[in-house]
């Protein structure tokens, strides 16, 4: 796995966690919100920096290791009963 200080961002993935962030800061707030897609890049630019720092902080937590912790372990268990032919027939 990478580094969790160089793990790459896609823009893509950056405006998608951007445009989830703005409709629930306005949807918790009394604000009508201009439609996303409407609004002109520059003013989604700050949106996208708290949605890059958000995902950066997410990778970097104890929850995220914790949980790709257990998504290794659980893979790594399935391979084992695969190797032993005890997964046949389960999907």
């Amino acid at each position: 796995m990478a580094d969790q200080g160089n793990v790459p961002i896609s823009l893509e993935t950056q405006n998608k966690v951007a445009k989830a962030i703005y409709l629930r800061w306005h949807r918790n707030g009394h604000r009508h919100p201009r439609p996303w897609n409407e609004m002109a890049t520059e003013d989604k630019e700050p949106w996208r920096r708290v949605a890059k720092d958000a995902i950066r902080t997410f990778f970097g937590s104890p929850e995220f290791q914790n949980l790709l912790d257990d998504v290794y372990d659980e893979g790594y268990d399935d391979a084992e009963k695969d190797a032993k032919g005890k997964n046949e027939g389960v999907q």
